[in-house]
């Protein structure tokens, strides 16, 4: 199987499942959770240009080796895309036909991963500015933390 297939069918795997899909309050399993950027605001036409980078970027740090990223980049662009396709209304088929497909076509250009490999770093950078972080967070370890201060305390009291 190429990692063109691969990507296509994680990518269509990924879209027609929403229940695994990133929340505020993380995701079941053991995947990689990181905090996203509001895509809320944005304007359609910021949306759309948004989601052509990120599907860009998606298939440079799939096929250029050189120019891989972290799972918390990745979970930060994918969470990204995942929102994105959410705000635009975009279906699984739609998104492969307008979004997938032409940013795979760059791959057919020899210098595409020199090109466009640098420009994964400023467009992890742009996703941090706009709300989004390549630092994990674990949902509901405040609250566990929070427990186990509260049971230390009551073992440590004085007996009466």
């Amino acid at each position: 199987m190429t990692r063109w297939t691969a990507l296509m069918i994680a990518a269509a795997t990924a879209l027609t499942q929403p229940a695994l899909a990133q929340t505020s309050d993380g995701v079941p399993g053991d995947r990689v959770v990181v905090p996203l950027p509001d895509v809320s605001g944005l304007s359609d036409d910021a949306a759309q240009a948004l989601a052509r980078d990120l599907a860009q970027m998606t298939v440079i740090t799939a096929e250029c080796p050189e120019h891989d990223v972290s799972g918390p980049e990745f979970q930060l662009m994918a969470g990204t895309t995942d929102a994105l396709t959410e705000r635009l209304g975009l279906d699984p088929v739609s998104y492969d036909r307008d979004y997938v497909r032409p940013a795979f076509s760059v791959m057919s250009e020899a210098d595409a991963c020199d090109r466009l490999g640098p420009q994964v770093p400023e467009l992890i950078a742009r996703l941090e500015g706009m709300g989004g972080s390549t630092q994990p967070v674990t949902p509901g370890l405040a609250e566990a933390a929070a427990a186990a201060a509260d049971a230390d305390t009551e073992t440590d009291a004085p007996a009466q």
